[in-house]
Parts: structure tokens; C-alpha cells; sequence
């Protein structure tokens, strides 16, 4: 998706009748998933059967005309298909090859099923609270995506001959833990909720309750920031008792809950936002949707057939991109339109359809 957002010709390969499982992830809506709209956009599909020789040979047709092969499988799935990094630069001697899998392709875990709360709970990233709740962000999935995206990127900036690039998913999550990492090196121990600023520990750096249920972040951390906030509460005596001991503290936040606990959210936001306090509202999805900042970033895009899904938040001029977004495909609706693009004619596409080598 971040590849094709950026401008890059996708085709993905599906397999016949069955496809994405994605496109059941609910909800779903007239019978499409969202999900599915949102990650496959500005694709192309072609459904091949990998298990037929003249679907093989399609594959390696596409492949010798790919800058990039992405694959998603456990490994060696790809080895057994016939389409291991090995054989891929027979067939093009400058691909870029990229695999993604849970542990990486030397792990001994590298075999094992799981999905993105299995990753997250062995990265350490469910160890936060206690009990851990089910993440509402697919994280693993985002990060090694991401990681992956900028890695082929480097790749072909200076690629002279084929290169093989393994993102681990697990890994790639366990990398964006600096804080918590560092604080474990550091003091020998796991950090817990309370035991340091990101974690709770400051009443100047922590989430409150307002009147009407809902809640504010506050993050005044740098002194400017703390006086603007006590000045606006009208609590200028803790100027001085931003720092102390964890009694101190712990008075200060009591005092803080209290003050917050007076007045709606949105009567806080509307005084501190605009008053260099580091104070904003802790908004639900709708609301972050319906807010100023998404709508002057754009992000919400519609793209062919009505359909709506969640824009590329990065602007460049000259666009990196050229036209609009086009809407996920359904599968194979690509199908004889790759095969065209490929040499193939009338007769052998119709023939490879017989075959069951593509759908």
C-alpha cells in the first residue's frame, strides 16, 4: 500500500476462488470489508494457481518484468512454490526480493502460525498494563510494513544486482521500543506503569478525568509549558511542585484530578489548547476523524465506486503519485489485463482460464 501510494505499479498475486482472507475482515458492508479497501487500494489482482506449472510460469513471467517481489509466507513456503530468492534471481538477475515473516527466516519460532496479538505479546508491547488488554492497533502489521516500504525504497536507490531483504515482524516491533528498552538497560528491570515519565510516574505528563467522563493528556514537560498550565487552571501554587518526591507527586496529580474532575473535556480544550499548555483532548476515532486537523490533511479520500478509505499523510510536490486513488480490486478483476501486458493473447489466456492456472 505505501509502496503504491508512492507511485508504484502493484499487481497482487491471489489465490484462485479463495483470495485475501482480508476481504472478510470485519465489518463489512454490502458484502466488502473496509479493511480490505483501505490496504489493497491502487492494486491490481490476478488470481494464480501456484500449484500448476502454467501458473508457475506466469508468475515467472511477472517476475521478469518486476522491479520488486514481495512475499508474506512462512518460510520456505516460497522455496517449495518454486520461488525462492535462489531461483527468483535466475529469473531476473536484479529483483529486489522481500520477505515478511513473524520471526525472520533463522528463527526457530520461524515456522510457528500466529497473528498480529501473538506478535505483539511476544514483543513486549501488550506488557504495559497489567492485565494486558487486546491492542485496537494492528501495530506488527504496520511496522514491519513500513520497515519493509523504506527498505525496498533503499534498496533500489542502489540495487546493482538482485538483493534479498528479510523483515521480521516481531523484530521490527521490538526496534520501535527504545523507551522501555532503555529504561530496562538501565535499571535491570521491566518498566511498569508509575515507574518513569512515559509510564505514569509524573503528575505533569499523565491522562485525566474531566466532568462529563472523558478525559484529557496533559505533557508539560518543558517549565514554560508547566507554568502556562498552572496559570490557566488557576492553580499558579504548583508552579514550584512540578518535581519532588513520590509523595510530592503523588499530592500534585490528586490536586490536578480534582481540578480537571470540575469542567467538560471540550470547556478544558477550548482554554488550554490555545495556551502553549501541551493539554489536548483524548479523542475517539470519530471524533479524531471529524476534527480540523483531519480535514485539512485530507484524510479521508474517496476513490472510484463512491468508496472512502484513509488517505497517504505525506504531501511532495511534485506529486510522487499520478492521479487518483483507485478503489481495491476484486479478485482476478486484473487478470487479462496482466496477462495482455505480459505477451499473452487471446487463446492463451483463455486457455490458461480452462487450466485453472489463473482466475
Amino acid at each position: 500500500m505505501l509502496l503504491s501510494d508512492m507511485g508504484a505499479s502493484v499487481v497482487k498475486v491471489e489465490q484462485p476462488g479463495l483470495g485475501d482472507y482480508m476481504r472478510a475482515t470485519p465489518p463489512t458492508g454490502k458484502g466488502a470489508s473496509p479493511v480490505h479497501a483501505f490496504v489493497n487500494r491502487n492494486k491490481r489482482s490476478i488470481g494464480i494457481n501456484l500449484k500448476t506449472e502454467e501458473g508457475r510460469g506466469v508468475l515467472r513471467r511477472l517476475l521478469k518484468e518486476a522491479d520488486v517481489f514481495i512475499e508474506g509466507f512462512r518460510p520456505g513456503a516460497m522455496k517449495r512454490l518454486g520461488f525462492s530468492f535462489e531461483s527468483a534471481k535466475q529469473v531476473n538477475n536484479r529483483i529486489v526480493y522481500c520477505s515478511i515473516s513473524a520471526y525472520g527466516q533463522r528463527s526457530r519460532l520461524s515456522s510457528m502460525p500466529g497473528h498480529d496479538i501473538n506478535f505483539q505479546a511476544m514483543a513486549g508491547t501488550l506488557g504495559y498494563s497489567v492485565p494486558p488488554s487486546v491492542p485496537q492497533l494492528q501495530l506488527s502489521d504496520m511496522v514491519s510494513g513500513s520497515y519493509a516500504a523504506l527498505a525496498i525504497v533503499g534498496a533500489l536507490m542502489k540495487r546493482q544486482s538482485a538483493i534479498y531483504i528479510d523483515v521480521p515482524m516481531v523484530p521490527s516491533l521490538l526496534s520501535w521500543m527504545v523507551l522501555p528498552t532503555a529504561s530496562y538497560l538501565v535499571t535491570g528491570h521491566a518498566p511498569n506503569e508509575g515507574d518513569s515519565l512515559i509510564f505514569g510516574s509524573t503528575p505533569y505528563y499523565n491522562i485525566y478525568q474531566t466532568s462529563d467522563e472523558k478525559f484529557l493528556a496533559i505533557a508539560a514537560i518543558e517549565d514554560q509549558f508547566w507554568h502556562n498550565l498552572v496559570a490557566k487552571i488557576g492553580a499558579p501554587e504548583l508552579e514550584g511542585k512540578r518535581f519532588g518526591t513520590p509523595r510530592e507527586r503523588s499530592e500534585v496529580g490528586r490536586r490536578l484530578t480534582r481540578i480537571f474532575a470540575s469542567k467538560r473535556r471540550d470547556e478544558w480544550a477550548q482554554l488550554l489548547m490555545e495556551g502553549e499548555t501541551c493539554a489536548t483532548p483524548v479523542l475517539s476515532v470519530d471524533e479524531a476523524l471529524a476534527s480540523e486537523w483531519a480535514k485539512a490533511n485530507s484524510m479521508l479520500v474517496r476513490v472510484s465506486g463512491n468508496g472512502v478509505v484513509l488517505n497517504w499523510p505525506v504531501r511532495s510536490r511534485p506529486r510522487m503519485r499520478e492521479g487518483a486513488f483507485t478503489a481495491a480490486p476484486t479478485l482476478g478483476r486484473d487478470t487479462d489485463r496482466v496477462l495482455a501486458s505480459l505477451g499473452y493473447n487471446a487463446k492463451d489466456t483463455a486457455r490458461l482460464h480452462k487450466t485453472g492456472a489463473v482466475d
